[in-house]
């Protein structure tokens, strides 16, 4: 029987694995990130399902140092199968399983390609995507496509519920290629000429810009839920992340961009409100540096985020 290994560091993993084993095709290899990478945005150990089902485990922060090759090799892998991987696959490894390597990238590539897909999708403002399958080759995604998945983007999804889109496809598009390819059935097409690389984002992007119209500063707050960081503003010396925001239809305000307006209370939508370049926000949960998350309507309630005070000054 064809044996593949799977390397991933990403939150559906696990679950990837038991659906994987449940229909008969447990990965034969593991390959995750150690605990030491915790700190990465969605990372999540393999070692319980590794322990489950009996499969070998590496842990490693360079997948191209020579160990999962050497793994691959003595374990007899057929297929290589990367999801939510921070490297590029480099040869040997590249090169080293007969039926190839594979990936899974949430863009409809060719569009974009490159680091930090989902919150690129929603600060572009993009009201659909695909998950993309594809083989990996010596570039960043440009292999050739097995297959794509669609999804859609709404106006009020944040990237936690895009991560929850995505993983589902993901275990689906696992579930569904992985015994058609290794079976050899599987035909795959070369991707459309064109296409887009989207930049990396650091942690250090995730500054707010107030002056920016609401709708912008909202998409930047959606885009940058968990499991990402949070985006965050300054705040008399001190780092406020905000996790969740809403955008109102009400004109804007002639303080300026970033100044604590007033509190709002209602059953849907509690928070303060902020100026923005244009338009109105309302900070809803909130975030000290190094602190619990909040409302940011208990803050102003309790002096620590009065009207009047300006964000980002």
């Amino acid at each position: 029987m064809k044996r593949f290994a799977f390397c991933t560091g990403m939150e559906f993993a696990a679950p990837a694995v038991d659906v994987l084993a449940a229909q008969g095709t447990a990965p034969a290899l593991l390959i995750g990130y150690p605990p030491k990478l915790s700190h990465r945005s969605g990372y999540a150990p393999l070692r319980e399902a590794a322990e489950k089902y009996g499969i070998p485990l590496l842990e490693t922060d360079d997948i191209n140092d020579g160990r999962a090759h050497e793994l691959v090799k003595e374990q007899d892998i057929d297929l290589f199968v990367v999801a939510g991987w921070s490297q590029l696959v480099r040869d040997p490894l590249l090169s080293a399983c007969p039926l190839g390597a594979i990936g899974l990238h949430p863009t409809r590539l060719p569009e974009g390609r490159g680091r930090a897909p989902l919150p690129w999708t929603i600060i572009k403002g993009l009201t659909s995507s695909a998950v993309s399958l594809f083989f990996l080759n010596e570039g960043a995604d440009e292999g050739d496509l097995i297959a794509q998945r669609d999804f859609e983007v709404s106006r009020r999804d944040d990237v936690t519920e895009v991560y929850r889109k995505v993983t589902e496809i993901n275990i689906e598009l696992l579930a569904t290629y992985v015994p058609l390819l290794l079976s050899g059935q599987v035909v795959a097409r070369p991707q459309p000429p064109g296409g887009s690389v989207w930049e990396r984002r650091r942690p250090g992007d995730g500054v707010i810009d107030w002056a920016q119209p609401a709708g912008d500063v909202y998409d930047f707050v959606r885009a940058l839920a968990a499991p990402y960081p949070g985006a965050f503003t300054s705040v008399n010396g001190r780092t406020l992340y905000v996790h969740s925001a809403d955008l109102v239809d009400w004109g804007g305000a002639d303080e300026p961009p970033g100044t604590v307006l007033a509190p709002v209370w209602s059953t849907g939508t509690a928070g303060v409100l902020v100026a923005c370049g244009s338009r109105l926000l309302v900070v809803r949960e909130v975030q000290w540096e190094g602190g619990e998350r909040r409302d940011a309507l208990a803050l102003l309630e309790a002096g620590e985020l009065p009207v009047g005070t300006r964000l980002g000054a």
